[in-house]
């Protein structure tokens, strides 16, 4: 079982999954998949496929010929107390992962957007929809509440890679614990 953290994340991104699927389609006319990847279990959420993201990009131009694959993992929890009861100011951080593959090679982003999805728009998307909740969100067990969530330390690494695309980003979430 992931964090709660993570699994929020994905299923905020859920709603990409389903415009980008509506909204861009392959040369061959099927729709373009956005796939999402518990990082922290190797599991696909779109199916039944496990996925290991560690592993270097290069290894992996099969599976982003099926997809696109945003992934998400607990990178790290911190905690400290706060006045004089038990409770804890909470900080957690989540490592979001979005990779892709140019069209060209058979994948799912075209910079036009006529075979494939524009990688700017779908970095974009991804942002929306996590920052769409960005207040108050709830992705806590029940004794912690986040007051709020940033995107930080983004992280755009396309440019070293020639027909690859990647953009990491932490997603952080600070709020309290009750003790």
């Amino acid at each position: 079982m992931s964090a709660p953290e993570v699994e929020w994340v994905l299923d905020q991104l859920g709603s990409v999954v389903d415009s980008v699927a509506t909204d861009y389609t392959l040369q061959n006319g099927d729709s373009v998949e956005l796939k999402r990847v518990d990082r922290d279990e190797s599991r696909v959420y779109e199916g039944s496929q496990t996925l290991d993201m560690s592993t270097p990009i290069r290894d992996r131009e099969g599976e982003l010929q099926d997809a696109a694959y945003v992934g998400a993992r607990l990178a790290d929890v911190a905690s400290d107390p706060v006045g004089t009861e038990y409770d804890h100011a909470r900080e957690a951080v989540v490592g979001l992962r979005l990779e892709g593959l140019h069209h060209g090679k058979y994948g799912h982003v075209d910079p036009d957007g006529d075979e494939g999805v524009p990688w700017e728009e779908l970095k974009q998307r991804v942002r929306n929809a996590l920052l769409a909740q960005r207040t108050w969100p709830n992705a806590g067990r029940t004794d912690v509440s986040y007051t709020d969530l940033r995107l930080t330390n983004e992280a755009p690494q396309s440019a070293q890679y020639g027909d690859y695309y990647r953009w990491d980003v932490d997603v952080l979430f600070n709020g309290f614990e009750d003790i």
